[in-house]
């Protein structure tokens, strides 16, 4: 059965532990499909935004630079050549390249479970009762923090998709180094494989699980 630390509303652990769904936190992780998951969140996230001029795009070289005998050096036709300093690049990177890469609806589910599953596995997914800030101050998350003694790892927050609290623990948390707040909708296995600790919400875990179970 799957279970995960409970935190009370200031971080504090409990002796409790909170049953998680096994069709959603207790698979057998596929790490096939989480490298897959990995590589196309990588890609798609790629601006690709170098790009290189072909000697047909380089301004100028339109005159032929000299007369092609007599002069003792090499023919020439434009100074726009590849051989000459400012002029176009030979298989340079190009703006035009789809970096794109897809994933079936399974897959892309089957991954996040995986990731899920794998921080359950490690210890590293916990459930706090709710995210209680009241003021949007760096000092309130860091406090929570400091109960929960994760001060120094990379923490990943998770909270349900609609909650008038989510703002406010968005910039609570914007201040902290490796601390990070999604909500559910934003689940991404990059930020799960990453996170040191995992800290969902209780009614994140709810929307997560009716979301996934099988």
């Amino acid at each position: 059965m799957a279970t995960a630390t409970l935190l009370d509303k200031k971080g504090k652990k409990s002796s409790k532990q909170e049953t998680l769904n096994d069709s959603v936190f207790g698979l057998e992780p596929n790490e096939h499909i989480l490298y897959l998951a990995k590589v196309r969140q990588a890609a798609n996230a790629r601006r690709g935004t170098a790009h290189t001029l072909t000697r047909a795009e380089v301004r100028g070289g339109g005159a032929k630079p000299w007369k092609q005998k007599g002069t003792g050096r090499a023919r020439a036709g434009s100074s726009n050549s590849p051989l000459w300093n400012g002029g176009g690049v030979i298989f340079g990177p190009r703006n035009n390249v789809n970096w794109k890469k897809g994933m079936n609806a399974k897959e892309s589910v089957l991954a996040l479970k995986s990731a899920l599953s794998m921080a359950q596995k490690d210890s590293k997914f916990a459930v706090i009762e709710e995210f209680t800030i009241k003021e949007g101050k760096t000092k309130e998350i860091t406090e929570i923090l400091k109960t929960a003694e994760l001060c120094g790892k990379k923490v990943l927050l998770i909270g349900k998709i609609e909650d008038a609290n989510n703002e406010l623990v968005k910039r609570a948390s914007r201040n902290v180094i490796d601390l990070k707040f999604i909500t559910t909708a934003e689940l991404n296995v990059f930020d799960l494989l990453k996170a040191d600790q995992i800290i969902a919400s209780a009614a994140a875990v709810k929307e997560i699980e009716e979301r996934f179970a099988a």
